[in-house]
């Protein structure tokens, strides 16, 4: 299975009902990974985060499921420019095996015209931690703002 925070694995398994990571510590650590692979281009280790039934909703009210949706997503956000993508956490709730976050995303491209532009809205995202004590992807839903 495909891993989120490859890096910090052995530090975000459970000791009994206790993160062994803080979740903001967690979420903090996944954003800048998928910011990184975002704005690298890197859609193979963007697609890794998410767990294989994974749900995205891009805010225009369709819900994409599983790793090819969301290949063809956001490989068509990074054939198209977007760059320069932030995450800022608002919130962060945890409970058991499951991190959900609010926050603002923000990013920037180039419009119809070929100039640069800035966007951005909220977003919310669902970690959960797999069987190896991974944390993994399983929604995320955004808007952009007008």
């Amino acid at each position: 299975m495909k891993k989120l925070l490859m890096a910090t694995t052995a530090a975000l398994a459970l000791n009994g009902a206790a993160f062994a990571q803080s979740p903001e510590q967690v979420v903090a650590d996944a954003n800048k990974q998928w910011d990184q692979a975002m704005n690298q281009g890197n859609i193979d280790k963007l697609v890794s985060f998410y767990t294989e039934s994974a749900t995205v909703s891009p805010g225009n009210g369709a819900v994409l499921s599983g790793h090819e949706d969301i290949r063809s997503l956001f490989g068509g956000f990074i054939e198209n420019g977007v760059h320069n993508h932030q995450i800022k956490t608002v919130d962060v709730m945890a409970a058991d095996k499951q991190i959900t976050q609010l926050g603002h995303w923000q990013a920037e491209g180039v419009n119809a015209e070929g100039q640069a532009i800035s966007f951005g809205g909220v977003l919310v995202t669902v970690l959960k931690q797999n069987a190896a004590g991974e944390w993994e992807l399983q929604s995320h839903v955004w808007n952009a703002a007008p």
